[in-house]
């Protein structure tokens, strides 16, 4: 057989003491492997560090059916995100998914090209060949958790500039963004922005009020108008995004939209996009969303 891998021979120390580490059969006097002993067990060698580090996680990551996250488990899960630009976060993402070969939308799967431009007759999702439209369509960005959800504690939100705002035919965004730099980074958080139809302002004001970017749905959907509730294949993501966005920025969530995102949240689980998204935001802003990477995480938080 052939020499056991450095990094083994360590783990071999580790747990029988330096007698292991002794071969009798070597002209060499033990104090010399005592020696080699603790340089392995102190001083790991190239590739030693990071399995050690790999290890240390693998022995962290959350168990299912374990107990409610703690205070120090859920800092380190939940890191911070860097981004405060909404226009920044755009262009990024824009770039991961062209980069990603995924360039289509969200709800429908529409494809757009580098220039953002969209054709709503070709999606993926939907009626057969979808529904042509004579005005042409560029790329938008949506929350699929809405403002009215992440930006609802703020004291912004509550402001009576902003409530005017709201009712005058802006959603609030605009002005919180003015006003609070809290919610310039809840909005700019790339985990709750997904590609979608540019949408008026018109369009945004009779959107859904629990889930971002569902007017989408009339350009492939059979009877060509929007619906209320998400196609089948998105909705785990929205679950995760909201859990998410819920956790990180310390907002509840309802508890009958609660039970139904679980629901979404089970029957959807993460596929291979949805964890390569994942990766590739954590390379621009610097923090993961944990339930995607652990989807048992889901089980340990009593309310959201």
């Amino acid at each position: 057989m052939g020499r056991a891998p450095r990094y083994q021979e360590k783990i071999a120390c580790r747990f029988f003491k330096v007698g292991i580490c002794y071969n009798p059969g070597m002209n060499t006097s033990w104090r010399f492997w005592v020696i080699i002993c603790f340089v392995l067990l102190y001083h790991p060698v190239e590739g030693v560090a990071q399995e050690q580090e790999i290890l240390h996680g693998v022995s962290k990551l959350p168990l299912a059916g374990a107990s409610a996250l703690r205070g120090g488990e859920e800092k380190r899960l939940f890191k911070p995100s860097q981004m405060i630009s909404v226009e920044l976060s755009k262009k990024e993402l824009k770039k991961i998914y062209w980069d990603g070969g995924h360039n289509r939308t969200f709800h429908c799967g529409c494809f757009f090209d580098k220039i953002q431009q969209l054709a709503p007759q070709i999606c993926a999702h939907g009626a057969k060949g979808g529904n042509r439209v004579r005005d042409r369509k560029f790329l938008g960005w949506v929350h699929v958790v809405p403002a009215a959800a992440f930006a609802k504690p703020l004291k912004c939100w509550n402001e009576a500039l902003c409530r005017r705002g709201r009712k005058s035919g802006d959603n609030g965004a605009r002005c919180c963004n003015v006003l609070s730099q809290r919610f310039k980074k809840r909005e700019a958080d790339m985990h709750n922005l997904f590609p979608a139809i540019g949408r008026s302002d018109a369009e945004q004001m009779g959107s859904s009020p629990m889930f971002g970017g569902l007017e989408e749905y009339r350009f492939c959907s059979v009877e060509s108008k929007p619906v209320m509730s998400p196609r089948p294949g998105a909705r785990g993501d929205i679950a995760r995004a909201y859990f998410y966005m819920s956790r990180q920025y310390k907002f509840a969530i309802a508890q009958d939209l609660e039970d139904r995102l679980r629901t979404w949240h089970l029957e959807d689980p993460p596929d291979k996009w949805e964890e390569e998204r994942n990766i590739l935001i954590e390379m621009v802003q610097g923090n993961r969303n944990p339930f995607i990477d652990h989807p048992e995480l889901v089980e340990r938080v009593k309310d959201f």
